[in-house]
């Protein structure tokens, strides 16, 4: 696979991050039903993708989508494997490919799709792949052990939240994201402020919005008036996600809230 490809690929796995609160409604109190499908999104984003929050299927229609991808479209991907060779023992050799880079960067990604290597033995080899001598392979090892909420890991992703390449960083930021660690907060904050990649900056921006304790509360409104837009958009829904509260981009509003509340900001 074309590295370019790829990289656009890891990139787009990111995008999206936040609880997206309207404008649509007065300062103050979010619509609670608006806040409560918020509130469980986040669970389920922090859940990962193996285990059930919002349900499977809300309406008839996405049932019947359902049952038609088991009766139809399972078969179908698992016969186009075994006649294409493309399965779980191809990426493992792929992972191991010294002489390829891209072999081993499309191999993980290739692995975790499978939901056996999403646990188990699988995360290790996803951890000793992080720490390839090639970024892109670091980054695609760094996704998959977030696809599996990989518990454990934290130091690991520390280290790569200070790596030279700015995809790394990406990948590390939005797993203390899904896997949040109080012990990760004044890194996450550091990044936030500092990092030179705007990206990197909203990731970070976005993995606070799982702790709501003074000193991140202070740290968010901060953003609020960042030159980045996005990162001031990030911080605003960090702070929704936190409060049950929306005061826009209005920094004193946000701080006597808290102040209220008793979660000094």
């Amino acid at each position: 696979m074309p590295r370019n490809v790829c990289l656009l690929g890891l990139l787009l796995a990111v995008v999206g991050c936040g609880s997206d609160i309207h404008d649509n409604y007065p300062t103050g109190y979010i619509d609670k039903s608006l806040y409560k499908n918020a509130v469980l999104v986040n669970q389920q984003r922090l859940a990962g993708e193996d285990v059930r929050v919002i349900p499977l299927y809300r309406t008839p229609l996405d049932a019947i989508g359902l049952g038609f991808d088991v009766v139809f479209g399972y078969p179908i991907r698992r016969i186009s494997a075994y006649f294409s060779h493309d399965n779980a023992s191809v990426a493992v050799r792929m992972i191991f490919d010294p002489s390829s880079a891209d072999n081993r960067r499309e191999g993980v990604l290739k692995l975790v799709n499978y939901a056996f290597a999403r646990r188990g033995p699988s995360l290790k080899v996803y951890a000793r792949v992080a720490r390839d001598d090639d970024y892109t392979v670091r980054a695609a090892a760094l996704r998959a052990l977030n696809r599996c909420r990989a518990q454990g890991y934290t130091d690991l992703y520390l280290k790569n939240l200070d790596d030279s390449e700015p995809l790394v960083r990406l990948q590390a930021a939005d797993a203390l994201g899904n896997i949040p660690d109080p012990s990760t907060i004044d890194d996450l904050v550091d990044h936030m402020r500092n990092d030179i990649s705007p990206d990197v900056r909203i990731a970070c921006t976005d993995a606070l919005r799982n702790f709501p304790q003074g000193e991140v509360i202070s740290a968010l409104v901060e953003m609020l008036d960042d030159r980045n837009f996005a990162v001031a958009w990030q911080a605003r829904q960090s702070l929704a996600l936190i409060s049950g509260q929306d005061y826009r981009y209005d920094k004193q509003a946000w701080l006597d809230y808290f102040a209220r509340a008793g979660m000094p900001g």
